[in-house]
């Protein structure tokens, strides 16, 4: 039993030996970065400060262990233990200690070789510094404990702000770069980089990197190995030397991948690698939402379109047939009466003169609704013209009358443009008439600058749109929500201006390349 203890005890020892070989190579090698820290030099001051009081006592004839004068000195040491311990953790607080013995055990054999002061001597050391050594691995222990909660803090917040960005717009590429910075600066890495697969087949991959070091190289072309790997790996990750790529799997398919790449010499810990997953799984949400927003944004633009097409087809043949059909078959009764009014007596004069004006002005009338409907001046001799003609007849209708000013030189563009524009004067010109109680108008078109700037204003009473127009549809003002519609289907930009008492105005732009 003695023998098996006595076995336990130096197999313990030969551990704790090797446990300290181990922390004295490890403290070797990382010898250069400590001497560059200036907490370093700061110990060495204080194991100076606390090992020359402790000669000069000596030397002074305070050599007895056992006077308090001398006990003192011995405790200094336990001032650079502890903040070895602050600075550099256990690590620092062992090899501190170790280093304040082997500087006092010169003072044994030279003033405590005599009547056993060197034992009192060594166990003063034995008390004082593993003293000080419990506490600094207290010290120690609670410093590591804050650090992991402040880790731990920073590793939420940079989850939360990644979530944050995400969440509040569709636009998810456009917040991407500002993702990626805050994962090298959360996450400590080197680079870090998002591989978009593309949304068409008509497209490429999208490959959206940033660096810690701006004049660094941009990992493209690792990006595109790691997601090729990624691609075909189990799990979808893979993890190559120092660098990582997450794959992004959606419903649909493959969307991309997620990488990233840490400083030469380093590996990534679980905590990243967890970390990066995370915001994997958050990218892929949002890429995936956004895209199925878009499709489902972009079948809706192509349902209105067909709708806006299918319309303008119809008011087309029906302006055809009103200016083919109906206006000639007026044309011909307008005839036939005065005809009739020329061989009429003076009893039948009147009443068909009263048939007369009425024929005349349903035809008026009948040619008026044509042009509306599809005005020939617009497909025959283009946009300007057919606002031209617009703009007169609405000035006929209003006290002040409507004015045309045209900026730049005009020239036919595409037949869809000049439609959407002509279209959003009309109704913008009706709305005039009908709701702003204005007394007059003015049209703006400008040809600059490989873009058509149309603007339509009046003096009326003016109102308070909304910030977000679809909001009209459900007060049941279509006229507005319509016209924006138009220059959306064209790639225009469509802005309502307007406030009580001070007028209105809409503006459109449209590319005219």
């Amino acid at each position: 039993m003695t023998a098996e203890l006595g076995v336990r005890a130096g197999n313990g020892l030969v551990g704790a030996g090797r446990v300290l070989a181990t922390l004295v190579l490890e403290a070797v090698r990382r010898f250069p970065s400590r001497a560059r820290d200036k907490r370093f030099w700061q110990i060495q001051a204080m194991v100076v400060g606390a090992t020359g009081p402790h000669y000069i006592i000596e030397a002074a004839g305070f050599s007895n262990p056992f006077e308090t004068f001398h006990g003192l000195a011995i405790t200094l040491y336990v001032i650079p233990v502890l903040y070895a311990a602050i600075s550099f953790g256990w690590e620092g607080a062992l090899l501190t200690g170790l280093e304040c013995g082997l500087l006092t055990s010169p003072s044994m054999w030279i003033w405590h070789r005599a009547e056993y002061h060197w034992f009192a001597e060594l166990g003063q050391l034995l008390i004082t510094l593993p003293v000080g050594l419990l506490v600094a691995w207290r010290v120690d222990k609670e410093t590591v404990e804050r650090r992991r909660a402040e880790t731990t803090s920073a590793r939420l917040a940079l989850l939360n702000e990644v979530g944050e960005s995400l969440s509040h717009t569709l636009d998810v590429e456009q917040q991407i770069p500002g993702v990626l910075q805050r994962l090298i600066r959360g996450l400590s890495l080197e680079s870090a980089w998002l591989w978009l697969e593309p949304a068409s087949e008509d497209t490429e991959p999208t490959v959206l990197a940033e660096l810690s070091d701006p004049d660094a190289r941009s990992p493209t072309t690792q990006a595109h190995m790691l997601h090729a790997r990624a691609a075909s790996s189990p799990d979808g990750a893979v993890v190559e030397g120092r660098a990582m790529a997450l794959l992004l799997l959606g419903e649909s398919g493959v969307l991309g991948s997620l990488g990233a790449t840490v400083a030469p010499g380093e590996a990534f810990s679980a905590e990243q690698s967890d970390l990066l997953t995370t915001v994997a799984h958050e990218l892929r949400v949002a890429i995936e939402n956004a895209r199925l927003y878009r499709e489902r944004q972009e079948s809706l633009q192509s349902y209105v379109w067909q709708v806006t097409q299918a319309q303008e087809e119809e008011r087309l043949r029906v302006a055809r047939e009103l200016h083919d059909e109906t206006a000639q078959e007026l044309v011909h009764l307008v005839r036939k009466l005065e005809q009739l009014d020329e061989r009429a007596g003076q009893t039948l004069a009147t009443p068909i003169q009263e048939l007369l004006d009425m024929a005349r002005t349903t035809l008026r009338s009948v040619r008026r609704f044509s042009r509306d409907l599809r005005p020939a001046v617009l497909d025959d001799l283009g946009l300007l013209a057919a606002i031209e003609m617009v703009v007169d007849e609405t000035s006929a209708r209003l006290p002040e009358g409507a004015q045309l000013e045209v900026v730049g030189e005009p020239h036919r563009v595409d037949r869809s443009v000049e439609l959407a524009l002509f279209r959003i004067a009309q109704e913008a010109l009706r709305n005039v008439e009908k709701h702003s109680s204005a007394t007059s108008a003015m049209v703006v078109l400008q040809f600059v600058d490989h873009r058509i700037q149309l603007s339509v204003s009046d003096n009326g009473q003016g109102f308070s749109p909304p910030r977000n127009l679809s909001q009209l549809a459900g007060r049941g003002s279509l006229g507005l929500l319509g016209m924006k519609e138009r220059a959306d289907l064209v790639g225009g930009s469509f802005e309502v201006r307007s406030s009580p008492g001070h007028g209105s105005a809409v503006a459109v732009t449209v590319a005219a390349d």
